[in-house]
């Protein structure tokens, strides 16, 4: 059951009416099991689509996007690794889909991923490549 709760002095609080009802459930004093995460910023997602849709369009080593963006979860280390019948490692990229990673773990993944745009397709500096993400932006 997801709750979405609000920090309120010094406390979580239900933030929503529908929240207070699914709190109601319990009696005060009881023990509860939670995963805490802060929601993701869509605009952040948004952010990092917009560069990499540039670093894309001005790299030469993948045809295809969603190749590109496997590289780049590869290179990121968002990936499992799976052991094949043959005893052999292979490494599938992960999700960094709104459910698999909160708002930190993909803050985390954004900065690695400039770090490899930078290392290995676009030789910039980090400032320029912030000032070409926001000027995307600004056109969308």
């Amino acid at each position: 059951m997801i709750i979405n709760l609000k920090k309120s002095q010094g406390v979580l609080v239900p933030s929503l009416p529908v929240d207070e009802e699914k709190l109601s459930r319990w009696k005060f004093g009881d023990i509860l099991a939670c995963e805490v995460r802060k929601p993701r910023n869509a605009k952040f997602h948004r952010k990092f689509y917009a560069l990499m849709n540039v670093v894309f369009d001005n790299q030469d080593k993948y045809d295809k996007f969603k190749d590109f963006i496997r590289e780049i979860k590869l290179k990121t280390g968002v990936y499992d690794e799976h052991i094949t019948t043959k005893g052999e490692i292979v490494y599938i990229p992960g999700s960094i889909a709104f459910h698999n990673m909160d708002d930190m773990e993909f803050e985390k993944f954004y900065s690695d991923a400039i770090d490899v745009v930078l290392k290995h397709f676009i030789p910039t500096t980090r400032e320029d490549t912030d000032k070409m993400v926001q000027e995307v932006l600004s056109y969308a």
